[in-house]
């Protein structure tokens, strides 16, 4: 058998290997949802996009596979949740256990967020992907030590360049946002003329 056989041969090898594997775990549900939690345990945090791609599903089905996941979670009194927070899947823990969880790791007492913090991130949410000048023009006030904080609390990240000409960097909100808020999505949030404070002190 020549070189080329043997690469032939080694191709086919390899397709009839990944054929197996996929036939396997899509031969029934329990078995993509039991692959389906470790790649999310291993991964923590992911894109649904990338789940629709292992598994070759959409994203109703994604929703289905974490709801019986999280229905086995329920039925064993589990510490563990898989949520489904905007584009991602994330893994983490119920609310159940967060006041225990709190009182092991917490060293210091929680900040409160201040009313100029909060008109900074309620900016950011509403009008994201926003730069500083853009959050400083709207609250008339210099927003660098509320954009450090919330950075530093992770309620806010960078989400790249403002365009081409304008190389600014620009602010969004993250995943801990969206589970600080109680929401699956930055859709959910409430419309802008639903809200009734939204008077900015430029005191503060």
């Amino acid at each position: 058998m020549n070189s080329l056989d043997n690469q032939e041969t080694t191709t086919n090898t390899a397709e009839n290997i990944k054929f197996d594997i996929e036939k396997f775990i899509f031969e029934n549900d329990s078995e993509i949802e039991k692959i389906m939690e470790a790649v999310i345990y291993v991964e923590g945090n992911i894109a649904i996009s990338r789940l629709k791609s292992i598994f070759q599903c959409e994203s109703e089905d994604i929703s289905k596979y974490v709801e019986n996941i999280n229905k086995k979670y329920r039925e064993s009194d589990s510490a563990i949740e898989i949520l489904e927070m905007g584009d991602s899947v994330l893994m983490t823990v119920s609310p159940s256990v967060f006041g225990i969880l709190s009182t092991i790791y917490d060293k210091k007492r929680k900040k409160k967020i201040s009313k100029a913090m909060l008109q900074t991130l309620s900016v950011i949410a509403y009008k994201q992907p926003v730069t500083k000048a853009e959050i400083d023009d709207i609250r008339q006030s210099d927003s660098s030590y509320h954009l450090r904080s919330l950075m530093e609390d992770g309620l806010i990240d960078w989400k790249g360049r403002k365009n081409v000409l304008d190389r600014r960097q620009t602010y969004g909100t993250t995943d801990k946002f969206l589970i600080h808020f109680g929401i699956s999505n930055i859709e959910e949030l409430p419309k802008l003329r639903e809200l009734k404070d939204l008077e900015f002190n430029k005191n503060d």
